[in-house]
């Protein structure tokens, strides 16, 4: 264990995006300008560390290794926001809602052109509503992949495997502790994803990342990519807008889908799987750039 690298990297990523939370905020910049730029701070912190370290870029993940695991990284977030819907809808804390919500989007998204050709549009509503899925699930996966390159290049980039030495287990759970309280400017100050505005709703989110962190964890190992963490990150990120548009609004957002306690029930039960099948296996030792030997994680 390089502690001394681990403290710099998490010194440079805090300090950097913090910077962009809570410095962009005072500057008056938009919230989507100001979360994009602090999403790159872990990335950007990985390279410093390692520039000041001396230490080379072949053991951030960054040469895509082809395999299953890309598959995967692009279903799950299908399936496990999928099941959170199905349990929240099914003991009643939301329900389905999708029309009643698409119709309010696009009336809101088209009142500039007047009553009449709202009107007019409506009956291909359910054909827009359709392409914006569609377009969701392909094009905003990947745009939204390449945002959260940002964080991926830094936690499961570089962050993980310094962890690793404690053990798959230890290592991801830790990476998902920091990376939950690394949201805290923009939970406590804009009310990210809960919508309230609270320090004391910060630790909340690590009931989410932790287990997030787990599932990448394991990409990460099985790949020895950082790629595939980036397309789970990004398909978690773009398919949680799909289910907010798709369900009624819950009792309270601690709760329902799709970050909520019912919400990420099914991200803990892959998790605990993944925990107890001994499918956290670090690789052995880092591969040299190029080379593609196999590492340990299925």
């Amino acid at each position: 264990m390089r502690w001394g690298a681990v403290g710099v990297f998490l010194a440079l990523a805090v300090g950097l995006s913090w910077a962009c939370f809570v410095g962009l905020r005072l500057a008056g910049l938009p919230f989507t300008v100001r979360t994009t730029a602090g999403m790159f701070g872990p990335a950007a912190a990985a390279l410093l560390t390692r520039w000041i370290g001396h230490e080379g870029l072949h053991e951030l993940g960054l040469w895509p290794r082809w395999g299953w695991a890309y598959l995967w990284a692009y279903v799950l977030p299908l399936l496990l926001l999928g099941a959170g819907v199905a349990l929240a809808v099914a003991v009643g804390e939301q329900r389905w809602d999708l029309l009643s919500n698409w119709h309010s989007v696009l009336a809101v998204s088209l009142r500039r052109f007047g009553p009449k050709t709202v009107a007019s549009l409506r009956h291909l509503s359910t054909p827009l509503l359709i392409v914006q899925g569609l377009q969701t699930l392909t094009i905003g996966v990947l745009v939204a992949s390449a945002a959260a390159l940002g964080e991926e290049l830094g936690w499961r980039g570089d962050l993980l495997p310094r962890l690793a030495p404690l053990g798959g287990t230890a290592a991801a759970v830790s990476v998902g502790v920091i990376w939950g309280l690394w949201h805290a400017p923009v939970i406590a100050l804009d009310g990210y994803e809960f919508g309230i505005r609270s320090w004391a709703v910060v630790p909340f989110f690590c009931l989410f990342t932790v287990p997030l962190a787990v599932i990448l964890a394991w990409l990460r190992f099985w790949s020895g990519s950082v790629w595939p963490c980036a397309l789970m990150h990004g398909g978690v990120n773009a398919v949680a807008g799909l289910v907010l548009l798709a369900l009624s609004r819950p009792s309270s957002a601690l709760i329902g889908a799709p970050v909520g306690l019912l919400g990420v029930i099914p991200f803990w039960a892959l998790a605990a799987w993944l925990v107890v099948t001994g499918r956290l296996r670090p690789p052995e030792a880092p591969a040299p750039a190029g080379t593609t030997a196999t590492l340990r994680g299925s």
